[in-house]
């Protein structure tokens, strides 16, 4: 909802609320002052006809007796005093109903049960009656004498003035909501014109300024706004000047070349500087052969890979055979590796991905789980495949990593224990480049771990198919 919109209901929903609750205790103080002159003279009135009622009591001695009688006399008052009334005998039987009231003998009731000289209402439809009950008596007889006073008109007229009022507040309503409208139009225009702006620098317009002056508090924020943006502006240039160097930096020395040209210069050192064996030599050569085509490979991957979007699946995804990735991520492991690999579930299968980068995946968090120094000297790898989903788990019982320092083990660069990983050849881009090929294959990873107790990565990837 727009604010000039919202102010508008505001000061209508404040100018309906005082108007109402004035209109509400105008009309209810009048009816009520209305009501209640109705009661004072409806009560004389029956105080009057418990008189009469006594007179006859007095000078008709079998009145309670004869039904006759009683009927007689209560139509006889009805048409005299132009008020409905009801007699009943001390034990509460009707000797005669005239109340005016279609059924009338239930609020007479209560009217009687209400005790003497009581005031209650009956309401039927749109008629609404006072009942005034009270006990006539004379030597020893009691009579219940109980008057219905219609006070209908009292009622309608208070309708009849609420009616009257929300027709007016309606009218009026039209005019003062249209009044308001512009009012808040005209005021809210200059935040129009800071919301535009700020969706044009939103969108990458950084040099956009409102242009607003003045002296009130709007223009002020309009000057204040402009000072922002020209210092996000700022600091959007050297974000953009800083994200350069980082990614030409990581395209230069990115954190999968250093484990296999470490050992490929091992092995043409070990050529180049002794006499060895054939089958070494051969072994060493086809080694360095293997290991740089995999490297060309994937540093071609890997620049293609800085520019992708990880939302969006571009990778050309081929059946990829477990025991090939198994062999593979093993072989980069120098021989005189203190930890152990347990493959489990690798000897079967394919998955569907890219080869390159699925193999640095896993190479990556072996040798997170190499580094973590894991007590029982292994690391384990298992792969299940479960409803044409492969899930594969790498685990350590290693060093572990703190609960709050799971949530950015991912970001580029971002480090644990900074002296220890430098120690290690770490660089802190491993597991952000293994999140990002793990985007890239339609899955995630995801971390358990406990310090001192190990860590378990697993992502899940689609089985290929026969």
């Amino acid at each position: 909802m727009k604010l000039a919109a919202k102010l508008t209901f505001a000061i209508l929903l404040l100018l309906a609320l005082l108007l109402n609750l004035g209109a509400a205790w105008l009309i209810g103080s009048g009816f009520s002052a209305q009501l209640q002159a109705a009661a004072q003279q409806n009560a004389a009135a029956h105080r009057a006809e418990c008189y009469q009622l006594q007179k006859e009591m007095i000078d008709t001695p079998e009145l309670e007796t004869q039904p006759a009688l009683v009927t007689r006399y209560g139509q006889q008052r009805t048409a005299q005093a132009g008020e409905g009334l009801a007699i009943l005998s001390e034990d509460g039987a009707f000797l005669y109903s005239g109340t005016g009231m279609k059924n009338g003998w239930q609020p007479v009731l209560r009217s009687v049960d209400a005790g003497a000289d009581s005031m209650t209402y009956a309401k039927e439809g749109t008629n609404v009656w006072q009942l005034f009950a009270s006990p006539v008596q004379w030597q020893g007889r009691t009579l219940w004498l109980v008057s219905s006073c219609d006070v209908s008109e009292v009622f309608q007229l208070r309708n009849q003035q609420l009616v009257g009022f929300v027709r007016l507040e309606l009218i009026a309503f039209v005019g003062v909501t249209l009044a308001i409208w512009a009012v808040s139009r005209r005021l809210t225009r200059p935040l129009k014109t800071l919301e535009e702006t700020s969706k044009a620098i939103a969108a990458g317009a950084y040099d956009r300024r409102t242009g607003m002056t003045g002296t009130d508090e709007v223009a002020g924020l309009a000057a204040s706004f402009d000072a922002m943006a020209e210092a996000v502006e700022q600091r959007a240039q050297q974000l953009d000047l800083a994200v350069r160097q980082r990614e030409d930096f990581v395209s230069a020395f990115t954190h999968e070349l250093k484990t296999p040209m470490t050992s490929m210069l091992g092995y043409a050192d070990l050529l180049r500087s002794a006499e060895v064996k054939p089958e070494v030599r051969q072994r060493a050569a086809n080694y360095i052969y293997h290991e740089t085509k995999r490297l060309e490979a994937l540093s071609a991957k890997l620049m293609t890979f800085i520019a992708l979007d990880p939302e969006h699946k571009t990778l050309e995804l081929r059946p990829v055979s477990l025991a090939v990735l198994a062999e593979k991520a093993a072989r980069t492991l120098p021989e005189t590796c203190p930890v152990q690999l347990c493959w489990q579930g690798f000897e079967t299968g394919c998955v569907l991905g890219d080869e390159e980068l699925l193999t640095a995946l896993l190479e990556n968090l072996i040798s997170n789980g190499v580094r973590a120094e894991p007590k029982d000297g292994l690391v384990h790898i298992s792969a299940c495949a479960n409803s044409g989903q492969v899930e594969i788990t790498v685990r350590d019982r290693g060093r572990g990593i703190p609960q709050t320092e799971l949530e950015r083990i991912t970001e580029p660069f971002y480090m644990v224990d900074k002296s220890r990983a430098r120690a290690q050849n770490g660089s802190g881009f491993g597991l952000a480049l293994c999140d990002r090929i793990a985007r890239l294959h339609g899955t995630q990873l995801e971390f358990e771990s406990q310090p001192g107790e190990g860590t378990a990565v697993r992502f899940t990837i689609k089985e290929a198919g026969e």
